[in-house]
């Protein structure tokens, strides 16, 4: 196939209708970004940008939109200290922030007392997610930075809504709003990829040949779930995005106000109880 300006192809969609050249494609990728940022409000122009990088291809998906949509930014990396996997991706972020001229930060959470690899085995994804977000936030708040940026996809946003619906969570449907304002010492959360889909980031970052890790963590888990959810899309394409719009307009229909939060006695952060989960989890060592 070839794409419209009559060079090989490298990307064919049926919901866009459209066939693209790998220098097509890239603008065509920034495009959606930026209309999606447009028209739910997730970033303004003036706000310091902290953007949170894995090392995989989502995150340099993101990171590669924000610089070429000019915003003010810094790379963030949390070292989890998972071996060879944490090697790997520290390398593929370094090389990310030298290809695209932007300053890197890395925490490394072994300097609070342990690693990812100390947590419960059936309990490492909801820990490895409990330290980011609290490592992520302080450092955000500390350094000045406006909004943090996570490059949560489509399928990551269907597939928290679907877990916590079937929980009972239904509130916590409000934490998958596009953007979330801050408040009290919490920094303003934003995802300017829920509408982008693992696919799309994967043609960018091969296509432009950008530093990614392929290197999965060793602890993910294969969820059923998600297995589903890409089913669904090849039965019914556009079925992901149109989902994750639902769940934003719905989101803002979500009561917030009455939501309780209370400091933790040991660290000082926000906190559901006395003692934080991320000071629980240093605790425990």
């Amino acid at each position: 196939m070839k794409c419209r300006c009559g060079k090989r192809a490298v990307f064919h969609s049926k919901v866009y209708r459209v066939t693209l050249c790998e220098d097509c494609y890239s603008k065509f990728y920034v495009n959606l970004v930026k209309r999606s940022v447009k028209r739910y409000g997730i970033l303004k122009s003036s706000e310091k940008i902290l953007a949170c990088v894995s090392g995989g291809k989502d995150s340099t998906a993101m990171a590669y939109a924000l610089k070429e949509l000019g915003y003010n930014f810094e790379l963030f990396h949390v070292d989890l200290g998972i071996d060879d996997y944490s090697k790997e991706s520290l390398k593929a972020v370094e090389e990310l922030s030298q290809v695209l001229d932007v300053n890197l930060n890395v925490v490394k959470l072994s300097d609070y007392g342990f690693t990812i690899k100390d947590a419960n085995r059936r309990k490492v994804c909801s820990a490895c997610g409990i330290a980011k977000r609290y490592l992520m936030n302080r450092f955000a708040r500390e350094r000045g930075f406006d909004v943090v940026s996570t490059a949560h996809t489509s399928e990551d946003i269907i597939l928290f809504f679907i877990k916590n619906v079937l929980s009972g969570n239904v509130e916590y449907v409000a934490k998958l709003r596009p953007r979330i304002e801050g408040h009290d010492r919490l920094v303003a959360k934003a995802k300017p990829l829920f509408e982008r889909t693992e696919k799309e980031n994967a043609v960018l970052v091969l296509s432009l040949n950008l530093p990614f890790t392929p290197v999965e963590c060793p602890f993910a888990p294969q969820d059923v779930w998600k297995e589903i959810i890409y089913d669904i899309e090849l039965r019914k394409r556009g079925f992901k995005q149109n989902f994750v719009r639902g769940i934003a307009k719905l989101s803002e229909s979500v009561e917030t106000e009455s939501w309780e939060f209370k400091h933790c006695k040991i660290c000082g952060e926000v906190s559901n109880d006395e003692v934080c989960s991320f000071c629980k989890l240093r605790l425990k060592r």
